[in-house]
């Protein structure tokens, strides 16, 4: 069976109710979102899986004379699998149900991710995985299915068929905490019809001096839109994070193989890089060459998180300056 793409945009509902509206603001400006264990989750049967697939008799008898059983082997895997976490996104800012549930009754904020940015801070290397619904769970597991991901993740990426409508999607994490992305991964908060006007303004205030536009929900008849409020930020209007060093003489100094390989003008290059120098979360432009492995110029960047730590992005392009994947 074919993987289902990964959609362009994730979103994320959350309620601003009670201490809600503290903890969503304060994860907002700071810039992450938090990961729980599976076992915080709403639904009971969020998870579930079960040991002893028909495969483990004949392992139990190899192992009976050594006096063990599969059962030890459980033990530790189901120590690894339940210390597992999510994000949970949907891929779509629009479902009635899910600004009820999620979204405090219409009153909360629905963020908007782009899906390749939100992978360059705290999330460089997780799995984004769709939820899959069904009617039944699947089988138990067998020890020889511990080390296929796709075995495991299968069993924490499906729900009974009454939750298709949410049309999830979601990050598996190691642990539980905060993961810090960059500001450009934050395309958009959709502001809830129903939201109280002092949380919208801090939403608005926060915002000003950040790639991130602001929308308003609005209830016409039996259907949900969103009206402009409040622009993204320019690169020259936010407020930096990092430092955004640019050093073109270094970065340069094969000039020619750049213009050997480029079948536009260097300059077109420098503005590349400039532009890269220029997002509010860029530490330093630190490399730029001709790929060895591949056919395209490959950039290095450093991006300084709000937690300040610095993580690496590689990015390529072909000879047109064209973005590659």
């Amino acid at each position: 069976m074919t993987a289902a793409p990964s959609p362009s945009r994730l979103f994320r509902y959350r309620s601003l109710e009670g201490s809600g509206w503290a903890r969503e603001l304060e994860a907002m400006t700071n810039g992450y979102l938090w990961s729980p264990r599976f076992s915080q989750m709403n639904d009971p049967m969020e998870a579930f899986y079960e040991f002893g697939g028909a495969g483990d008799q004949a392992v139990d008898r190899l192992l009976r004379p050594a006096g063990k059983s599969t059962a030890d082997m459980y033990g530790m895997a189901k120590a690894v699998i339940d210390g597992l976490c999510l994000v949970s996104f949907s891929s779509t800012p629009v479902d009635l149900p899910l600004w009820a549930y999620y979204g405090g009754n219409f009153a909360g904020v629905c963020l908007e991710f782009d899906t390749d940015r939100l992978f360059v801070g705290d999330l460089q290397g997780e799995s984004l995985v769709p939820v899959t619904y069904a009617e039944t769970a699947l089988p138990p597991l067998q020890l020889w299915e511990l080390t296929s991901l796709e075995a495991v993740t299968g069993r924490l990426s499906r729900k009974r068929s009454e939750w298709a409508h949410e049309k999830e999607w979601r990050i598996l994490t190691g642990a539980e905490g905060p993961r810090h992305y960059i500001d450009e991964a934050l395309v958009r908060v959709h502001l809830g019809p129903r939201i109280d006007a002092d949380h919208a303004r801090q939403v608005r205030a926060l915002f000003e001096g950040r790639p991130t536009e602001v929308v308003q929900g609005r209830i016409s008849g039996f259907s949900l839109g969103f009206e402009a409020l409040q622009p993204a930020a320019t690169a020259k209007q936010c407020g930096r994070v990092g430092a955004g060093a640019l050093d073109l003489d270094a970065l340069l100094q094969s000039r020619d193989e750049f213009e050997a390989f480029l079948e536009v003008p260097v300059e077109q290059l420098i503005d590349e890089l400039r532009r890269i120098a220029a997002q509010p979360n860029v530490e330093a432009v630190a490399d730029c060459m001709v790929s060895v492995t591949r056919p395209a110029i490959l950039v290095q960047v450093e991006q300084k998180l709000r937690n300040d730590r610095i993580v690496n992005e590689r990015r390529y392009y072909d000879a047109r300056l064209h973005r590659l994947p």
